[in-house]
């Protein structure tokens, strides 16, 4: 009887901690792991953020949204690497796109320009100006355009 009513709160428990919701906690810039902030000072300015959020999910995987004054996103994982850059009404830094990215969007896609940039293990997503999403490889090889 003992070993079901431990089977049963193991259970219990590992579902709270699965299901847990993700806890968005605004917090300071200083907060932002040091390679988050050095990133944002250089690409942008500390002085344009207007909103660090720090998301906690399954109570130890934290990620962080940097929100600046023209409603531009940055996320970043929890060592400060960045994972995710949006912009609105301007173009992503070009020094964070792959040269063989940039090449390709501009043969291609003539007068457009990179809003949007996702970088996962299996390469990156990028969303350029006229609307489309394109997917490229880690190496900047072109994929597919993301419906």
């Amino acid at each position: 009887m003992k070993s079901l009513l431990k089977i049963t709160l193991s259970v219990l428990l590992l579902f709270t901690i699965t299901t847990a919701p993700a806890q968005d906690k605004a917090v300071s810039f200083t907060r932002l792991p040091a390679k988050a902030q050095a990133f944002v000072k250089k690409h942008f300015s500390e002085k344009e953020v207007v909103k660090v959020s720090m998301d906690t999910e399954y109570l130890f995987k934290k990620e962080y949204e940097v929100t600046l004054r023209s409603g531009s996103n940055i996320e970043f994982d929890a060592d400060g690497a960045w994972k995710k850059v949006e912009m609105k009404g301007s173009p992503v830094p070009a020094i964070l796109i792959p040269a063989t990215i940039t090449q390709y969007i501009h043969k291609s896609f003539p007068n457009t320009f990179v809003k949007g940039i996702v970088k996962n293990r299996n390469g990156y997503e990028i969303e350029i100006s006229n609307g489309l999403d394109l997917e490229f490889t880690n190496e900047g090889k072109f994929i597919r355009i993301d419906d």
